[in-house]
């Protein structure tokens, strides 16, 4: 496979992920046609639904049903007074039976606004951790979100390409101090090494704190606490882990582990927000 062969099924198979988003938000209960989904992704019905199961991991049929219950889900933690019959049926669900027993096999609960009483977006485990110093690939990014997703799929193609297997992919973002989202790396391994042709580089070790979890939480995490704030350094990048693919995955569901250097000097238990 060529690598431009490679880049492109991603964005293809991007933009019906981001239409599938796109719609439920505007339509919780939307019915969507395979038909419209390969539309979408200027690929006949056949290749369609190959590819996305190959890249995604699931059938698109797969994909609608649990992007809907998680959708529901986030309703019963937003608005503990609407009904489980209101959200089966805004859902798509013929009954609120059927609509339970989906819940159930999903997340292994029933439906209830009490259960869901903690924001899903706000969930983020932190940590901190020392580091080893890091051997990386890297591909220089332009500064815009375009040419983070360019550079990103090209690296994604690059492991596609070498059979690397997902377990060792551990691929990475690099912010500057100041959040300038600087390169997309790969970490160097028995699969990762030469043969991508990409430039080395070797990111400082050290104590990090360590918070893991939805993208805008985490980020919004690291903005607002104040002991954090203090206690990193401001001299030293900031790395991204990709825990998934973010092409792959809408904004809820994306996942990632941010490792934010501190200061020399200070220590794990001075953090007060990590205790």
């Amino acid at each position: 496979m060529r690598l431009a062969t490679s880049v492109e099924r991603r964005r293809r198979i991007r933009r019906a992920v981001r239409h599938v988003e796109r719609r439920l938000q505007a339509e919780p209960d939307a019915q969507m046609k395979l038909a419209e989904l390969a539309d979408v992704a200027c690929l006949s019905l056949f290749h369609f639904i190959r590819l996305y199961q190959q890249a995604v991991g699931e059938t698109p049929q797969a994909t609608l049903r649990r992007l809907r219950l998680q959708t529901a889900r986030r309703r019963l933690a937003a608005d503990p007074t609407i009904s489980v019959t209101e959200i089966a049926f805004d859902s798509g669900y013929e009954s609120s039976q059927a609509f339970t027993r989906a819940y159930r096999r999903q997340f292994g609960i029933v439906p209830s606004a009490q259960s869901e009483c903690v924001s899903l977006l706000e969930s983020v485990d932190a940590t901190v951790v020392e580091l080893p110093a890091l051997m990386m690939r890297t591909m220089d990014i332009e500064r815009s979100w375009a040419g983070a997703w360019s550079a990103y799929d090209e690296l994604m193609g690059r492991l596609e390409i070498a059979a690397v297997p997902i377990l060792n992919q551990n691929v990475f973002g690099v912010f500057s101090p100041t959040r300038i989202f600087a390169h997309a790396c790969a970490r160097e391994n028995d699969f990762v090494d030469g043969r991508f042709r990409l430039e080395q580089r070797c990111l400082d070790g050290g104590w990090h704190a360590c918070l893991s979890g939805q993208p805008d939480a985490v980020w919004r995490r690291l903005d607002r606490d104040t002991a954090l704030k203090n206690a990193r350094s401001s001299d030293r990048s900031i790395l991204m882990r990709y825990l998934n693919d973010p092409s792959y995955r809408v904004d809820v569901e994306q996942k990632i582990r941010l490792y934010i250097p501190l200061e020399a000097g200070v220590r794990p238990e001075d953090l007060s927000l990590l205790l």
